[in-house]
């Protein structure tokens, strides 16, 4: 059976909110070849396929896209058949003016706030913990496009397991860039007026709130 090539262009808050992973497992499930990235307006979908398969694909995109995203426009056109081997997230178009709406920091989701509760998650008590669903976004943004080495999260080196997040399409941090944990992310700790670190004997957050009640000043 034949095939057709397509292009799909996404305008609106579709950067940092788990747009490419998500247009990939969608990918998968329709069984679609091509290619996503981010451009200076938005996300670029290259999809090749059966036409039945494209048009269930991209009605599924625009009517149920991901949570925390919002699409401002949407098209798809023909263009000329090129051969897609496989469905690839590919790096993003980085030499062209910002022209997208841009996307804000998102409150920690109920999933990540289990984890931090849970004392057998290796995230326990890792207060920077984030998804593709939350965490901050405008305010760790250098410059677009939303990728990790424009962000300050570029200093901190995913360790092993991070790493197999962000590369399993089925995790919900694949392709997150701000995947971190208390192993690889950022690190706290106190220091007093004369810069001497404060040993912690309990949590940090629970030796704050005992430093507060005695009347100290925490900046």
């Amino acid at each position: 059976m034949s095939t057709n090539t397509y292009k799909i262009c996404i305008t609106g808050q579709v950067q940092g909110v788990g747009f490419r992973p998500y247009v990939y497992r969608l990918a998968k499930k329709f069984s679609i070849r091509g290619t996503v990235s981010n451009n200076k307006d938005g996300v670029i979908i290259n999809v090749q396929g059966l036409k039945d398969n494209i048009d269930k694909f991209y009605e599924t995109l625009v009517t149920f896209p991901p949570e925390i995203s919002k699409i401002d426009n949407s098209c798809i056109y023909e263009v000329y058949n090129e051969g897609f081997e496989d469905f690839r997230i590919i790096p993003s178009d980085e030499t062209s003016k910002l022209n997208l709406r841009l996307t804000p920091d998102f409150a920690i989701c109920d999933t990540c706030k289990k984890e931090i509760s849970d004392i057998n998650n290796r995230r326990y008590n890792y207060p920077f913990t984030t998804c593709v669903n939350c965490g901050p976004r405008w305010a760790i943004t250098k410059q677009f496009p939303f990728e990790r080495h424009n962000t300050s999260m570029d200093v901190f080196q995913m360790c092993a397991s991070c790493k197999d997040e962000y590369t399993i399409p089925e995790n919900r941090r694949f392709h997150s860039q701000t995947n971190s944990c208390s192993s690889c992310g950022i690190a706290l700790y106190l220091e007093d007026h004369t810069s001497t670190r404060i040993i912690i004997k309990d949590s940090i957050f629970k030796t704050i709130k005992d430093l507060l009640l005695n009347g100290a000043i925490i900046a």
